[in-house]
């Protein structure tokens, strides 16, 4: 996983790094949909990228990772 991103996760929510296995559920780690919504506008924000818009949030570590990464690994913004 995206140590950058990683990172930036845990700083946000003051989550240990330890604790964020990939198959961890968002909601396990105490987030609630809006708080999923607010860090992926900070990761696009932060890494000048755009997330696209999903009918189906993210809702595991794994999952996010899945659909962040690419568009980092790129350094181009998604269309």
């Amino acid at each position: 996983m995206n140590s950058d991103l990683i990172n930036l996760f845990a700083e946000t929510f003051g989550i240990s790094e330890d604790k964020l296995q990939p198959d961890a559920t968002l909601e396990s780690l105490g987030l609630d949909s809006l708080a999923v919504i607010e860090f992926m506008f900070q990761v696009e924000d932060k890494f000048d990228i755009q997330i696209p818009d999903q009918a189906n949030p993210p809702r595991t570590l794994s999952e996010m990772v899945q659909l962040i990464e690419p568009l980092l690994a790129s350094g181009k913004p998604a269309a």
